[in-house]
Formats: C-alpha cells, structure tokens, sequence
C-alpha cells in the first residue's frame, strides 16, 4: 500500500476544534504567539484552498495573506456553533478566492479600456516626425504587452493606479482589502513591469 502523499485537506486532518477555537479566542485578544502557532498550522492548508480555485501562485499568496490578515482582524467573529474553525477559516479563503476570479472579469474590461484609449491617442501626436511616432508607438506597444505579462492582480493594481489615477487608499476601500495588501502589490506589479519592459527594450 503506497503512503498517502496528497495535499493536505480539511477532512484529513485530526480533530483540532479545541485547540483552534482557543488560538482563534487568543488571537481575538490580539495574542501575537497565537496568531503565529495558527499561520505556522494553517498556511499549508489554505495554500492548497486557494490554489486549487485560482492555479496561480502570486494570487494564491495574496489572498493567503489577506486570509490571515482578516483572521486577525475578525477572530472575534468566529461562533462555534456555526462549524469548526478549521472548516470557517478554509470558507473564508475559498469564497476570497472566489470574488478574485469574478473580478477578473472587470480587470479585462479595464484593460480593454486601457486599449481603446491607447488606439485613440496614439494617432493625435501629429507634433511629432514620423520617426517620432514610430518610436513613442513603439514604447506604447511595450508598455501594453508588459501590462498584460502581470498576474491578475498585478495589472489590476496598475491600471487602478497609473492609468485610471485612483489613490491607493481608494482602491483599498473600493476592494475591501488591507491598504498594506494594495500598497504592496501596486510595488509587485512596478517592480515586475519595470522587469518586463527592460528586458523588451
């Protein structure tokens, strides 16, 4: 008989409502050692949630992060007549999971945008010389090939903050996510454009 050597899952797992529900009760008194007992338990397990509904790594790291943040923040939440712990947190990181892949819908139409304008603009540099032109055309091509390179998130991020001007604090609160979360990923998605568009150049 061979050894299992699947991913791990909420129903292989012992029963542990016990001891979670205490970390969760812990964690609701904003106790740090529990906050890290539970990430060093659970990450495994929500990893493998939220990529089995998305199959992309950086999302999956993403909502991973925000998964823990919003267990830090709602701990409090948790009713144990509602399910297990373990049950509640994996719920919550499956249903993010889920609003990601919605969105994406609205990050394409958001992009088709961004194209439209660039096809609009692009003829109206009549200042320029023809070699002029070519070249800032060129740049254009790039920058909008580098953009659609980015995971998802990334090029959400991007278009949000440069292309539509929105203000990190207001992409925060349109998302429902940590200002950190934005922040960070808006850094991801210039550091990783920056990338694309040098090795094109």
């Amino acid at each position: 008989m061979k050894p299992n050597t699947s991913s791990p899952s909420a129903s292989d797992a012992p029963d542990t409502t016990e001891r979670d529900a205490a970390l969760l009760r812990r964690i609701a008194m904003k106790d740090a050692s529990a906050f890290a007992e539970l990430h060093k338990l659970y990450t495994p397990l929500l990893i493998h949630t939220v990529n089995r509904v998305l199959d992309d790594y950086q999302d999956t790291q993403d909502i991973v992060q925000e998964v823990f943040v919003a267990l830090w923040q709602k701990a409090h939440l948790y009713e144990p007549s509602k399910g297990k712990p373990v049950t509640w947190m994996t719920t919550l990181a499956r249903n993010r999971s889920i609003d990601l892949v919605r969105s994406r819908q609205r990050r394409s139409e958001l992009n088709n945008r961004f194209e439209n304008q660039q096809k609009v603009e692009l003829p109206e540099m009549d200042e320029h010389s023809a070699d002029e032109n070519l070249l800032l055309s060129e740049r254009a091509a790039i920058v909008r090939r580098a953009v659609q390179r980015l995971s998802p998130s990334q090029r959400e991020a991007i278009e949000q903050a440069f292309f539509a001007g929105k203000a990190r604090k207001d992409m925060a609160n349109s998302s429902g996510e940590p200002l950190g979360t934005v922040k960070a990923r808006v850094r991801r998605g210039i550091k990783a454009l920056g990338a694309i568009i040098e090795r094109e150049l």
